[in-house]
């Protein structure tokens, strides 16, 4: 089975519980002797390691691991606080804002972004296009085309969190939100279009990403009621 790791708990001395995802969804699993450096399964003692793992028979409360093989292990040789953050906020939003039966639906989009991020220079874009992913899955589908309201592609002066889109000049109302600028509400359109991870059809700034991804942060506090943690680290990038 392959699965992603995205987090790890102690559990009686050097073993610990993995939660991790596959493509069947959520599981949680115990590794015997993790935390122990000369232990077979202490390669799985990062987060989001990308592996193949089978399980015991024996009858545990969790499954028992038997063997396990890395095909992709994010950490880098020049890990620096922008790539680990980047890291943490991804493992972070996808263990809590999707319920267990949606996580299978993120677990390609995941490998790519753990890959394209692994490559990048800048991780923008990739956080940028995976928060989008993990928002639509959840149900969150804006229009980011055309006015939400009359459907014209023409004159579009704001994006509406709380209207779900893209607003027309005509449409409007006086209380509607217009605080991000052309440059940002493209990027916003080309995160939720984006046909893959690592690239976005718009290119972006750290500047100019930062104000969307705030966005997408405060969205996400007053929608799913949680904050995320290591949004602060992406503000400190």
């Amino acid at each position: 089975m392959k699965i992603i790791v995205l987090s790890i708990t102690p559990y009686k001395e050097k073993d610990g519980i993995i939660d991790a995802i596959s493509e069947n969804g959520d599981i949680s699993f115990l590794a015997r002797g993790i935390f122990d450096p000369k232990s077979k399964n202490a390669a799985l003692n990062n987060t989001l390691v990308i592996a193949d793992v089978d399980f015991s028979d024996d009858k545990y409360k969790y499954p028992l691991l038997k063997s396990s093989t890395v095909i992709e292990n994010p950490m880098k040789v020049d890990n620096d606080f922008s790539y680990l953050s980047s890291l943490l906020f991804i493992a972070e939003s996808t263990k809590v804002l999707l319920q267990d039966e949606e996580k299978e639906l993120i677990f390609n989009s995941l490998i790519d972004a753990i890959i394209a991020l692994k490559k990048a220079e800048q991780p923008w874009e990739i956080l940028l296009a995976y928060t989008a992913k993990l928002l639509t899955i959840g149900g969150y589908e804006f229009e980011v085309n055309h006015c939400v309201f009359c459907g014209t592609t023409k004159d579009i002066v704001t994006f509406s969190f709380k209207d779900g889109g893209f607003v027309c000049r005509n449409c409007i109302a006086e209380d509607t939100e217009r605080d991000l600028n052309k440059t940002q509400m493209l990027l916003i359109r080309s995160a939720f279009n984006a046909s893959n991870m690592g690239q976005l059809d718009y290119k972006c700034t750290k500047d100019d990403a930062l104000v969307v991804l705030n966005k997408f942060i405060e969205f996400i506090t007053e929608s799913y009621g949680v904050r995320l943690k290591s949004a602060k680290l992406i503000n400190k990038m």
